[in-house]
């Protein structure tokens, strides 16, 4: 296909896609301008996306928007760079407007990547003056100083999500400056890396497999010419939205939204608690409607290298799989005790090993069991106490379990993952090592005592030990999961290995 005719096909499919949710987001608002359900920033972003889109026919869900935006009383929780940032994107909506909307409400602020950038991006909007110029410039040295480690964006000091490397890639785009415009183009570039022909294209870190994620880095990806991988994403929000319905908001388990979503509840595993449908709902819209209007830019496809290099992450591709893995982080759902892997190419591509963790501040499906380290029994639980690569396609992990320190190697090759524990203690009584889980959705059958396969997959599991495999055991991010743990051993290997043909 030719290159005016592969984007015209993804701009096409971009809007069509925002023109759904754009429907959506009208059959979900109330009569007051509320949405069902709880939000924080949706109706800012519905706004910019219904007067972006034909303003005659959504006038009434428009004015609803406007009347319960400026109800709206701020408190602790008020998203001010957000609203203000949607705002600020609507066409032909007034200061009087906006400021009656925002009521002088301070901003957040955190000590987050994106709430940073987006503060930026709305005080260039805001102001132009020299003296707010001079504050930008300040403001964006103090963004590299804490956050950019070229290529990524990180979400917090020391800690990756390629959900928001991606949103911030998205926002540093609309600057004019063009070392903003460079920065995000080398974002861009990684975006691309972890999208591959997969198109699951955040899977690292805070908000796996969310559509925020996706939307930002399906604008990213098209904006700096990355089509083939821009193409592979778009492909899953498609799937997403046919498999549930509705966009679902974690992409990585697509099903109708129940009555009361959150991170304990079965039916939407992956949330968090800040998150809300309606917001994320509209955000995607907000952004997919940006990529269909994008201008015509030429088609680039740099030669991937198998492997990607940098403290902070792990990125290794074969013929056969895709792995990823962050190496530094705080919480469970920052860094984790196995790489994400995704089995295959483009649509056909599945997650085998999920991103894990989740939720932490609040109930959720995601305790000490989730994560994928050594454990005695279901009590005491490892605890990752580093992870470091010693070659191209090698990492070293140290963990902490009951007052000692163990220690695991994990090796990609082109047709084979490796994954070595090590716990040399005396008593190994209920000891459980390896606990890698495996995503539900797999359709493994065990043909010997130390062997599974998956034949969809090509895909032999193997270890060195009998395997202990509990189905079900516990969650994801993309759902139930499967365990396969060995027992009672001081060290146990575990190998996953593709073949052309069947298992």
């Amino acid at each position: 296909m030719s290159l005016p005719l592969t984007q015209i096909n993804l701009r096409q499919r971009s809007l069509r896609l925002a023109s759904l949710i754009a429907d959506d987001l009208v059959s979900r608002q109330t009569s007051d301008g509320q949405f069902k359900q709880p939000d924080f920033y949706a109706k800012a972003f519905a706004v910019n996306l219904w007067t972006r889109l034909d303003r005659v026919r959504y006038a009434k869900s428009i004015e609803r928007a406007l009347t319960a935006l400026k109800s709206t009383k701020p408190d602790p929780s008020y998203h001010r760079e957000f609203i203000e940032y949607a705002l600020l994107d609507t066409p032909d909506l007034s200061s009087d407007t906006i400021r009656a909307v925002l009521r002088n409400a301070p901003n957040q602020s955190p000590d987050v990547a994106n709430w940073q950038l987006i503060g930026l991006i709305n005080r260039q909007k805001r102001r132009s003056d020299i003296l707010a110029k001079m504050f930008n410039r300040a403001h964006f040295a103090f963004i590299l100083h804490r956050y950019w480690r070229k290529p990524l964006f990180l979400d917090r000091p020391g800690s990756f999500s390629a959900q928001y490397h991606a949103f911030c890639a998205a926002l540093l785009s609309q600057s004019d400056n063009d070392r903003h415009q460079r920065i995000a183009g080398q974002s861009a570039k990684m975006i691309a890396k972890f999208t591959g022909s997969h198109g699951f294209t955040n899977l690292l870190g805070r908000g796996a497999g969310q559509n925020f994620g996706t939307a930002c880095a399906v604008y990213a990806l098209m904006k700096y010419g990355d089509l083939d991988e821009a193409d592979a994403a778009l492909y899953r929000l498609e799937d997403g939205l046919l498999k549930a319905g509705q966009l679902p908001l974690n992409l990585l388990a697509p099903t109708p939204l129940p009555d009361k979503p959150g991170p304990e509840n079965p039916q939407t595993p992956g949330w968090y608690s800040y998150n809300r449908h309606d917001d994320y709902l509209a955000f995607a819209g907000h952004w997919l409607l940006k990529s269909s209007l994008l201008q015509d830019v030429y088609s680039h496809s740099d030669p991937c290298p198998k492997s990607v290099s940098s403290p902070f992450i792990v990125q290794y591709s074969s013929e056969y799989f895709h792995a990823q893995m962050t190496l530094t982080g705080k919480q469970g759902f920052d860094v984790s005790g196995a790489p994400v892997i995704v089995s295959g190419h483009g649509s056909l591509a599945q997650v085998l090993l999920p991103p894990t963790g989740g939720e932490q501040d609040v109930p959720s499906l995601y305790g000490p069991d989730a994560h994928p380290l050594p454990a005695f029994g279901d009590q005491v639980f490892g605890q990752l106490l580093g992870a470091k690569r010693t070659s191209q396609n090698t990492i070293d992990l140290t963990f902490g379990l009951a007052g000692g320190i163990g220690h695991r190697r994990i090796e990609f090759g082109d047709r084979c993952v490796i994954i070595r524990d090590a716990f040399p203690q005396k008593d190994i009584r209920n000891l459980h090592l390896l606990r890698i889980l495996i995503d539900d959705k797999v359709d493994l059958v065990q043909t010997d005592h130390n062997t599974l396969s998956c034949h969809a997959l090509g895909l032999r599991i193997t270890a060195d030990a009998p395997l202990q495999i509990a189905p079900q055991v516990t969650y994801g991010a993309a759902g139930p999961a499967t365990r396969i743990s060995v027992v009672e051993r001081p060290s146990a290997t575990l190998t996953l290995c593709w073949s052309d043909g069947d298992a």
